[in-house]
């Protein structure tokens, strides 16, 4: 170091010093022995009490003893300090790192060789930092180092180089010299750790981007989510400027910008960009030549010597992705350092493009599997699923308009007459004439085996008529060639409206094949669903539920209403009616309930109570002596197809006493007629039981003499139409004369329904007419009721 002097300097008579002794003790020596002693003298103890005058006492002896000493004590000391300044010395010329030291004024009093190497100079001693460094930094430095002279406290900073290359640590100390202060440093150049430590954070940014990934894949619903979440995250980590991502397109096989983001805040989906289509656009931050280069090789691809561009761009890294085994695009990292992108990135890279790749991967495959799911695979229309979402959303906003059901008729007579492969290419050809000339907005859809269905809006200046009419109808019906096969085909059409008639395509779909199946019903093309039919068969299904919890809690009653002998006047028999109690609503009479019981086939289990009920009645009756007469009870066309209609009719007459003749059925001329040769065995049967057979409502159905012949009845029922026109009309005069007379001529009695007036009773009588019955002589009546009637 600069203060301590080299070796051959130390050779060299220090004045004041004699053979490396300070000369007072060469003096004392000389004076203690009276005479002239050799500095040598003084190495050795005896060698001095040589010189001693034999008078010296043992006092001044003992004095040149402590001398010697004192010398050799020296000589030790000073062999010491020599040898810890040479260790010093060493230290501080072969330390890397700069060492110094400066006086109170900041002027360096002390440097060694790696100090002189950094500043270029052959000695700092007598020079200060104004010498070196610019004015700021300067002042900088003289404010660490009064602190570090004022509070007397070691500080440690870390300071880099102009450039950013160089960073070392540096630390100030105070020295105190014999009460005067200095302050002492030394740097320690941390550029590697710096460099390794930075590696590591940018390493450890790198695996953070792909646990960040990992959750957005997760997240992201849709493409165009993930890449722009990717490229939003990405570019803002350290080191980063611009991520963006780039797609093949799959007809011209181009790599096209899809979507980019930069640390700025600028983000792109450049998909969506309306004018230029996305091959023709280019990012102003770099061409695409690295990106295509990836893709095309399927690799990765790092530039770390880019030239500048708009963003400052140094240094890039594309990354290929893959789907389903075939390169999808290609993401892209770019930053504004030069070779950023060093070993490690390379070897990571494959990790981020494997985990982004799978991303893309399951959205490119669900939004696949979304598509084929919305679209008919053999026509290519979008499909009965895509219909529902778009009446949804159309009910979502509140839109209105018409739903149009179109069916090719026949298209199974079709299938089965051409063959599968036919029916399928009249059906393409039907989707592509659609296809033509129906709009967008109109959700056309392929809703089932030769059916379509498009929504119809009300801001359309045709009605959804007039549409059908005049321009789906035309469109589809006609000739179509097929193959060798020339087929023709006709169509009909439904319609349902929205939101009047449902709010789901599943409703409108429903109301739109009823309207479509009535307009076939009526031989009419075009059919509009009936509401108030609909709702009509909304109560029916309504009351089917009501009435198979009647039947449970027992809520039908029996009502008899007379029959009358028109000879005589006097009671001739009763018919058994069914009548429902209901709960809440009283008394329902059977034209709202029967219809609905047949159809439910409940019917069959409220006859047999009717029957059984009607029986227990009769018994009652005759017990309490009041001579009743036969009951009539309807017969259901639906019991004779069940297998326990003679069991039910021998258990009532068995409840009775059958020997009496308490029973009698009525059955109408389509139970009759329906499956003949079982209705005329079970009749056959019944009247060996002695219970007569009559037709009911006879002239309103079948009328046949042929099955009148043959079938084993005893009495005709004249239908109360017949009877209420007769006095208005001579033609139904004449036609109930004819019934009358034709019976009579079977050898059947004859009753009459619904005699309301006495010119009616009147009538019949002059025609022969054998029993009669109606409002005249009574009204259906409770049982109690019709017991104070027998009563009489």
């Amino acid at each position: 170091m600069n203060h301590i002097a080299p070796q051959e300097q130390q050779a060299l008579p220090v004045e004041g010093e004699q053979d490396g002794l300070p000369a007072e003790l060469v003096r004392l020596a000389g004076y203690l022995c009276g005479t002239t002693v050799p500095p040598q003298a003084l190495a050795d103890e005896s060698a001095l009490l040589a010189y001693a005058p034999a008078a010296m006492d043992a006092g001044q002896r003992q004095a040149l003893a402590d001398l010697a000493a004192t010398a050799a004590a020296c000589r030790e000391l000073k062999r010491k300090l020599a040898r810890a300044e040479s260790f010093l010395s060493g230290f501080a010329e072969h330390s890397p790192s700069p060492l110094w030291i400066k006086d109170r004024h900041g002027s360096y009093v002390m440097g060694n060789a790696a100090l002189h190497g950094f500043f270029g100079v052959p000695t700092v001693v007598g020079m200060d930092d104004s010498h070196f460094w610019p004015e700021d930094i300067r002042h900088s430095l003289e404010e660490q180092d009064r602190a570090v002279l004022e509070n007397g406290e070691t500080i440690k900073t870390m300071e880099t180089s102009h450039d950013g290359t160089r960073h070392w640590l540096v630390h100030k100390f105070p020295i105190d010299v014999g009460g005067e202060p200095f302050l002492g440093g030394s740097a320690i150049d941390m550029t590697t750790e710096v460099e390794k430590e930075r590696a590591l954070i940018r390493h450890d940014n790198f695996y953070v981007l792909l646990s960040r990934l990992s959750a957005i894949i997760t997240r992201a619903k849709t493409l165009d989510a993930l890449c722009m979440d990717t490229c939003r995250f990405a570019c803002h980590q350290p080191g980063l400027e611009i991520v963006d991502i780039r797609r093949v397109d799959d007809a011209s096989g181009a790599l096209e910008l899809f979507t980019s983001a930069a640390r700025d805040g600028t983000e792109h989906r450049w998909h969506e960009r309306d004018g230029a289509s996305p091959a023709e656009v280019v990012a102003d931050w770099f061409p695409p030549e690295l990106a295509a280069a990836a893709a095309a090789s399927g690799r990765l691809q790092v530039s770390n010597h880019l030239p500048g561009a708009g963003h400052r761009v140094a240094s890039s890294m594309a990354i290929p992705l893959f789907v389903n085994s075939k390169c999808w695009g290609v993401i892209s990292f770019y930053s504004h350092r030069p070779a950023f992108f060093d070993h490690f990135y390379r070897e990571r890279a494959g990790e981020l493009g494997n985990e982004l790749s799978f991303g893309i991967e399951r959205l490119v495959n669900a939004q696949e599997l979304f598509r084929l799911a919305r679209t008919n695979a053999l026509s290519g229309l979008p499909s009965r699923l895509h219909f529902d979402e778009e009446i949804a959303g159309l009910a979502a906003v509140n839109a209105s308009g018409t739903v149009l059901l179109i069916n090719i008729n026949r298209f199974d007579e079709i299938s089965s007459a051409y063959g599968n492969t036919a029916a399928i290419g009249l059906m393409r050809q039907v989707a592509q004439r659609l296809r033509e000339k129906v709009a967008d907005r109109m959700a056309l859809s392929h809703v089932g085996i030769g059916r379509f269905a498009l929504f119809y809006p009300d801001d359309e200046e045709r009605s959804p008529r007039k549409y059908a009419r005049d321009t789906i109808i035309p469109l589809l019906e006609g000739s179509y060639q097929v193959d060798q096969h020339k087929i023709w085909c006709t169509v009909n059409v439904g319609a349902a409206m929205l939101p009047e008639d449902g709010t789901s395509a599943d409703e409108l779909l429903v109301k739109a094949w009823d309207a479509l199946a009535g307009s076939r019903a009526q031989e009419e093309q075009i059919g509009f669903y009936d509401r108030d039919a609909d709702h009509a068969l909304a109560r029916q299904i309504s009351m089917e539920a009501e009435l198979r919890e009647a039947v449970e809690r027992g809520e039908f009653v029996n009502f008899y209403q007379p029959k009358i002998d028109l000879k005589t006047g006097k009671l001739a028999g009763a018919e058994a009616l069914v009548r429902w109690r209901h709960p809440q609503r009283g008394l329902i009479q059977p034209t709202e309930f029967v219809p609905v019981l047949e159809r439910s086939g409940l019917v069959t289990q409220v006859g047999r109570n009717v029957m059984q009920q009607a029986m227990e009645d009769w018994r009652g009756w005759h017990d309490a002596g009041l001579k009743p007469p036969q009951i009539a009870v309807n017969v259901a066309p639906a019991q004779f197809r069940c297998d326990s209609l003679f069991d039910d009719i021998e258990r009532a007459l068995n409840t009775a006493e059958a020997e009496l003749k308490p029973l009698s059925i009525e059955v109408t001329e389509s139970g009759l007629v329906a499956d003949q040769r079982r209705v005329v065995d079970i009749l056959n049967r019944v009247r060996e039981l002695h219970v007569p057979v009559a037709i009911d409502d006879f002239g309103t159905g079948y009328s046949s003499l042929a099955y009148l012949v043959t079938l084993p009845v005893d009495v005709l029922k004249i239908d109360r139409s017949f009877v209420v026109k007769m006095t208005q009309d001579a033609n139904y005069m004449g036609m109930v004369q004819t019934i009358v007379q034709l019976a009579h001529t079977l050898e059947l009695k004859v009753v009459a329904e619904g005699i309301e007036t006495e010119e009616e009773a009147k009538f019949l009588k002059l025609l022969r007419c054998e029993q009669g019955q109606g409002y005249l002589y009574g009204r259906p009546l409770p049982a109690e009721e019709f017991a104070r009637l027998l009563g009489k």
